[in-house]
């Protein structure tokens, strides 16, 4: 077995805490997770931070990532079909003026994410949901 200690910065809500991950780079799974001395966590850490990576070594709950995105092409319930992104793109643009106009821009909601995109990808989200959208419904997880 090879084991590694690796030091990462956590990525459940931005704070920048630092973690010690001790993989096994044979089997390639966490062994083990403990705070590490940050200028924000100063060696401690939140539940998310301790527990929060049992998900990265469950086969059952981490999926094979998309590699183009889908759409459903026949409504509700029908099989999702990979297209290309200019496809995809233009969908959702469409979907978004179409419920905009029909229900105003209220009725949009923005979600931010911790565990992953980082605090660039939700601030051009917050953006996004309040420039172009028209709307203040935005939120983010990281408040659970």
């Amino acid at each position: 077995m090879a084991v590694k200690e690796i030091k990462t910065t956590c990525a459940y809500c931005g704070a920048g805490c630092q973690l010690m991950f001790t993989v096994d780079q044979t089997a390639n799974k966490i062994l083990d997770v403990r705070p590490a001395p940050g200028r924000t966590n100063d060696g401690t850490a939140c539940l998310k931070g301790w527990y929060g990576w049992d998900y990265l070594n469950d086969p059952q709950i981490l999926t094979k990532r998309l590699r183009k995105p889908m759409i459903r092409k026949g409504g509700k319930g029908s099989d999702l079909v990979e297209v290309e992104w200019d496809e995809a793109i233009a969908y959702t643009a469409g979907r978004l003026k179409e419920i905009k106009q029909n229900y105003g821009p209220n009725a949009i909601m923005g979600t931010g994410s911790a565990r992953g995109p980082g605090n660039e990808a939700n601030y051009i989200m917050q953006k996004f949901m309040r420039a172009a959208v028209g709307t203040n419904n935005v939120d983010h997880c990281a408040r659970i």
